[in-house]
C-alpha cells in the first residue's frame, strides 16, 4: 500500500462510505454487487476499493452515492472534496466550525454519519475515548490503528493490569530485549 493509499484510507470520505456500505448490507440486506449495479458500476470491487481508500471517490458521483446509501449529502460532498484536495483549507469557506447556513457542526455531522447514529447514542466507552482524544494535543501518537490492535491485545493478555498501571520497568526491558535483541528469521519473499 502506497503513502497515497494510506492517506485515502484515513479520510472521512472513505470511512463514511465504508460505514454506509456496511449499514446497507446489515440493515437493508443489500449486497455490494446490487449497490454497484444501482450506481451503474460494472464491477462491485470498485466500491470496495473506494471504501478501503485504495482509489479516491469521484467527486461527480458523490451526490449519487449519498442518495443511494442514505448519507447526508453536504457532509459527504465536503468529505469527498477534502479527500480529493487535502491541500485546500475547506473550513475557510464557512469561516467557522459551525456552518452558518445550517447552524450545524460539520464534524458532529460527519461523526454521526460514520457512527450511523446520533452522538447522544454513543456508549460510555466511546465517550471516554473521545474525551481523551479531544484533551490530547498529540492524540494520533496514542491511537492504535486496526493493524496495531492485535499486538496490543497480546500485551494486555500478558499484563492484564497495563491499562490501569502501565508496564513495569522490568517488563519494558523484557519487551525491548525481545524485539530488538532477538535474531530475526529471514523474511519470506513473494514470488
Amino acid at each position: 500500500m502506497s503513502v497515497r493509499d494510506q492517506s485515502l484510507a484515513e479520510t472521512a470520505a472513505a470511512k463514511m462510505l465504508s460505514a454506509a456500505l456496511k449499514r446497507a448490507s446489515e440493515e437493508r440486506g443489500m449486497s455490494l454487487r446490487k449497490l454497484a449495479k444501482m450506481m451503474e458500476y460494472k464491477q462491485a470491487v470498485v466500491l470496495s476499493h473506494m471504501s478501503l481508500g485504495r482509489v479516491p471517490i469521484p467527486l461527480d458521483r458523490a451526490e449519487q452515492f449519498a442518495d443511494v446509501l442514505g448519507i447526508d449529502k453536504p457532509t459527504f460532498l465536503r468529505a469527498v472534496l477534502e479527500q480529493r484536495h487535502p491541500e485546500v483549507e475547506w473550513s475557510l469557506l464557512s469561516g467557522a466550525a459551525v456552518d452558518p447556513a445550517t447552524g450545524s457542526d460539520p464534524l458532529a455531522e460527519e461523526l454521526q454519519v460514520i457512527l450511523g447514529k446520533a452522538l447522544k447514542d454513543l456508549s460510555k466507552s466511546q465517550r471516554r475515548v473521545l474525551r481523551e482524544v479531544a484533551s490530547d494535543a498529540e492524540a494520533a501518537r496514542r491511537w492504535l490503528s486496526v493493524q496495531e490492535l492485535p499486538v496490543m491485545e497480546l500485551v494486555r493478555q500478558w499484563r492484564p493490569g497495563i491499562v490501569e498501571n502501565g508496564l513495569s520497568s522490568d517488563d519494558r526491558v523484557s519487551l525491548k530485549s525481545f524485539f530488538f535483541e532477538q535474531p530475526r528469521p529471514p523474511r519470506r519473499t513473494k514470488r
